[in-house]
């Protein structure tokens, strides 16, 4: 059976299971497949398996269904090879691997300490290997390093081994994480065999194996055959509980000398010290990247935050009443603010929101801003800019991710405010007698997914003194309750609180009341999204 998987994006690593039913992909929860981004529909689309033929089917979702970057419009097949965009997620279907033939295995044994068969021939030389091997590693703490000691240390215990692997664990697929050959032994073609592995990973026994030439049975040594071994051991390693994470094999290309009984203990309890030994400098390497990402986000957000606009806006026609702030949910953000002069008299504004959470929507973050003043300085309209972006990051966006953004233009001597947007939440306008109005306007869609959007429209805001425009993005009214994280903040909350601001207070205060609105509905914990505010007054 074909493997139909997520390669990139929202669910990325999940395994799609063949049901008679099918599957739908879409961003309820109830869905065969959650994939909780605005780019998806509710129900975007159905897979579905017909023996080993798949087949997609577009639910007459937004934004598409594409096979190789090909829009679908019918119920289409999926070939092994091809690539499934749905929102910003990339299905990959892979053709079923064509496994390889058992080969004669002559003798396993379980690979746990308490196996006394491990010592019992010869014991006093075997404890002085594996004590010998536990001299040599005991000082390495950098994985690299440790496995290719541990290599060089198996070929000098075993002479008769030509070649030295260690095998990780990827599902039930083996990749070879470390090689060693003995002086110029460097056979091509396949390095291990799926068959032993597979008895190993399943089973946690070590095997002995060989190309019996007394046997007649020709099926029984294809996979030697191919790989061009003569004998091999493979021994599990394994974590403390017993979870088998991956293989030591031995190999012999040469005839005669094959691997014995002696060589399959030796090599399983030399497997049981180097577990425990590859499992603490893993996490000793992961509690290291922990504390440097741990460094470089911090840095990250310091630089991130370093970009944003923080002084007061003073124009040639007098200062404007103005008043931001970004809460990321993650030590760094995927939303922005940004505002700047265009003139004496002009400033522009914005508020964004890029896909996802992390590293990846704080890169694409930065590039989207960067992006967003450089167009500016060309264009005369919210709408241009919005329209210029759009082409400038679908230009070259490999990965499909996108960006919800609105532009406006503050005239601060006519207090007129004209407005754009693409796939954001639409803009506030507060009264000074308290009463509260939703701009709705037929945006663009999400910006940076395709070239050749629909052009948004513009609001064009008459603000009288008092009056005040509010930007936000969705991490305010899509906050989850905390009693019921099944209920939204939303978008009626947001009008009450922004209603009940007391009219002659700072902006600061109106932004700093907003976020404690939020919190007192959604609790003091971590965020479940970034939440961004901006407002402007006219004086």
């Amino acid at each position: 059976m074909s493997r139909l998987y997520i390669a990139h994006g929202p669910g990325a690593g999940r395994t799609l299971t063949p049901t008679e039913e099918g599957a739908i992909v879409g961003r309820q929860r109830d869905v065969t497949v959650a994939l909780d981004t605005a780019a998806v529909s509710r129900r975007h689309a159905r897979i579905t398996w017909q023996g080993e033929s798949v087949f997609v089917e577009d639910l007459g979702s937004s934004n598409g269904t594409f096979i190789n970057d090909i829009r679908i419009s019918a119920r289409s097949q999926l070939r092994p090879g091809d690539t499934l965009r749905i929102g910003t997620s990339i299905f990959r279907l892979e053709a079923e691997a064509k496994p390889d033939h058992d080969m004669t295995i002559h003798r396993q044994t379980v690979a746990a300490t308490s196996n006394a068969e491990l010592f019992r021939d010869h014991s006093g030389q075997k404890l002085q290997a594996v004590l010998q091997l536990a001299h040599h590693l005991g000082r390495s703490v950098d994985t690299d390093t440790l496995l290719q000691r541990l290599l060089e240390q198996l070929l000098i215990l075993s002479p008769e081994a030509e070649r030295a692997l260690v095998l990780l664990r990827d599902g039930d697929e083996p990749t070879v994480r470390a090689l060693k050959n003995r002086g110029e032994a460097q056979p091509s073609g396949p390095l291990f065999s799926r068959s032993v592995l597979r008895k190993v990973f399943n089973q946690g026994v070590g095997v002995l194996a060989s190309d019996t030439r007394l046997e007649q049975s020709y099926m029984a040594n294809m996979t030697l055959n191919a790989l061009g071994i003569q004998s091999l051991v493979c021994v599990p390693l394994q974590t403390h509980s017993g979870k088998v994470f991956g293989a030591l094999q031995l190999d012999r290309f040469q005839a005669g000398r094959p691997f014995t009984q002696d060589d399959l203990y030796l090599l399983t309890a030399v497997a049981l010290m180097v577990s425990t030994v590859l499992d603490n400098a893993q996490m000793y390497q992961e509690l290291l990247s922990a504390e440097r990402m741990q460094r470089d986000l911090a840095m990250a957000r310091e630089i991130q935050l370093g970009y944003l606009p923080t002084q007061a806006v003073q124009l040639a026609a007098g200062p404007v009443d103005l008043a931001a702030a970004l809460h990321p949910a993650l030590e760094v953000s995927g939303d922005f603010y940004d505002y700047f002069p265009l003139d004496d008299h002009r400033l522009a504004f914005a508020v964004a929101d890029v896909s996802g959470k992390g590293m990846a929507a704080a890169l694409f973050m930065t590039l989207v801003h960067a992006l967003e003043r450089h167009i500016a300085q060309g264009v005369t309209s919210p709408a241009d800019l919005i329209a210029g972006l759009n082409e400038a990051v679908a230009l070259d966006n490999p990965n499909f991710m996108f960006v919800t953004l609105c532009f406006g233009i503050y005239d601060h001597t006519l207090g007129r405010v004209t407005v754009a947007h693409g796939g954001h939440p639409p803009v506030l306008v507060r009264r000074r007698d308290g009463t509260v109005e939703e701009i709705a306007l037929r945006g663009a869609p999400l910006l940076g997914m395709q070239s050749g959007i629909r052009r948004s429209e513009e609001a064009v805001l008459q603000l009288e003194a008092g009056d005040a425009v509010l930007l936000y993005t969705d991490g305010v009214t899509e906050s989850p309750g905390l009693s019921d994280p099944n209920e939204l903040y939303g978008p009626k909350r947001l009008a009450e609180a922004v209603r009940d601001l007391p009219t002659d207070a700072p902006l600061t205060d109106w932004v700093a009341g907003l976020r404690r609105s939020v919190a007192a509905f959604s609790g003091n914990g971590p965020l479940a999204d970034d939440i961004t505010l901006l407002a402007i007054r006219r004086s």
